[in-house]
């Protein structure tokens, strides 16, 4: 923990979002200072903050997207909560959101009611499908997502299903909400107007594939699903090692790789002839390449392949299990397992930002807030209401 403000300090955000991708995008703003007030409600808790079915705690995906931030609940059923809602809008610089389009709007909470609140505010809303267009009000998780942007088409085995992506299209998406809204935080520094920004995690996953796009409107030709192959280098791929379900992944994208490959498996005999002589050979014999690299790999450790290859700048690296990523030399040398201590839980393990700013650092201060924890200081610190007036609504139940 530094005493160095984030990147973002000063910045309020208001963030309306549930489940994953939204949420993400608020914890990412807040490791970069932002006072991030998540709005939810004991009315309609949100999907990842509910007992698992299963293990009966809430998931961990909640504790993961909600540290940093603050937690205060609105009932949004009611009409005295959603005057509430404006009121935080207004000492606010941008809301984000991601109901199904349309809804925030039955609400009274949409963009033109925001605007009229507080004219320069940032609404960044976030939505499978986008805020228009014929299936704008189609509802999606993130397993949805990379289908119907033509990403999960091209990923999978040739003999297979294509693969949907989950978890990755949640967090992408949350990642592409705090960019803009980050944008357009610049665009309002500099013209001092605030906008409505829409994000689409079907977009998102179209706009991965414009290669693919190409190929078809250039050349006819559709993209077939290839696993872990290349268009062009080879080898390419995930190999077993010794031990159970040990694999380490090699990648090969030169000549002066390939003969230094060759040379850390000892230059056997089958590297020597023409058959695997340029990457273009290498390439159509690609399943008898796998077979014979795989029974060099099943000799060694993950740990003891990538030694080899990397000490020859072959690029190579295990494939870790989390259990294996907590336990790494290299991340815990960049400390992205750090200790964050919780007055009823105890010490826990938070992960930290992938980035560093060398001047102005992003950190996880605090783990996640319980329900409605700040209720009194967003309320009456933040608003103003008087702290009688805050408890009467909380009885009431429109805070809460």
């Amino acid at each position: 923990m530094t005493d160095a403000l984030g990147p973002l300090s000063g910045i309020r955000v208001a963030d309306f979002s549930t489940h994953a991708a939204g949420p993400f995008a608020g914890l990412m703003m807040a490791e970069m200072g932002a006072q991030v007030i998540k709005i939810e409600s004991s009315a309609r808790l949100d999907i990842t903050r509910r007992p698992h079915p299963m293990y009966g705690k809430p998931a961990p995906s909640f504790e993961q997207v909600n540290a940093n931030k603050m937690s205060a609940t609105l009932n949004l059923k009611e009409p005295r909560a959603i005057e509430l809602a404006l009121e935080l809008a207004k000492v606010s610089d941008l809301v984000l959101q991601s109901f199904r389009p349309g809804v925030f709007d039955r609400l009274g909470f949409g963009y033109e009611a925001l605007r009229k609140a507080k004219p320069d505010i940032i609404l960044v809303s976030l939505s499978s499908n986008g805020q228009s267009g014929p299936e704008y009000n189609y509802a999606g998780y993130a397993p949805l997502f990379a289908a119907i942007g033509g990403l999960g088409n091209l990923t999978g085995y040739p003999d297979g299903p294509p693969v949907e992506l989950r978890h990755g299209m949640d967090h992408t998406g949350g990642m592409l909400l705090a960019f803009t809204a980050v944008a357009a935080l610049c665009a309002k520094r500099r013209t001092e107007l605030g906008q409505h920004v829409d994000v689409s995690v079907r977009d998102l996953g179209s706009s991965f594939i414009g290669q693919s796009l190409l190929e078809f409107a250039m050349n006819g030709r559709e993209t077939q699903r290839q696993g872990n192959r290349d268009d062009s280098n080879a080898p390419q791929g995930v190999y077993r090692c010794a031990g159970e379900d040990k694999w380490v992944s090699i990648s090969v994208g030169s000549q002066d790789e390939w003969k230094a490959f060759v040379g850390v498996m000892g230059n056997p005999e089958w590297a020597q002839g023409d058959k695997f002589g340029d990457a273009f050979r290498r390439w159509k014999h690609h399943d008898e390449l796998d077979v014979l690299i795989s029974k060099w790999t099943a000799k060694h450790t993950p740990t003891e392949v990538t030694e080899k290859l990397q000490s020859r700048r072959v690029p190579s690296f295990p494939s870790l299990s989390p259990s294996q990523l907590r336990a790494d030399p290299h991340l815990e040398a960049r400390e992205a397992f750090p200790t964050i201590t919780h007055a009823e839980k105890g010490e826990m393990r938070a992960v930290v930002p992938p980035w560093r700013f060398s001047k102005t650092p992003s950190s996880i201060d605090t783990w996640t807030p319980d329900l409605g924890e700040h209720n009194m200081d967003v309320f009456h610190g933040i608003i103003g209401l008087p702290k009688s007036e805050v408890e009467s609504l909380q009885e009431s139940q429109v805070i809460w």
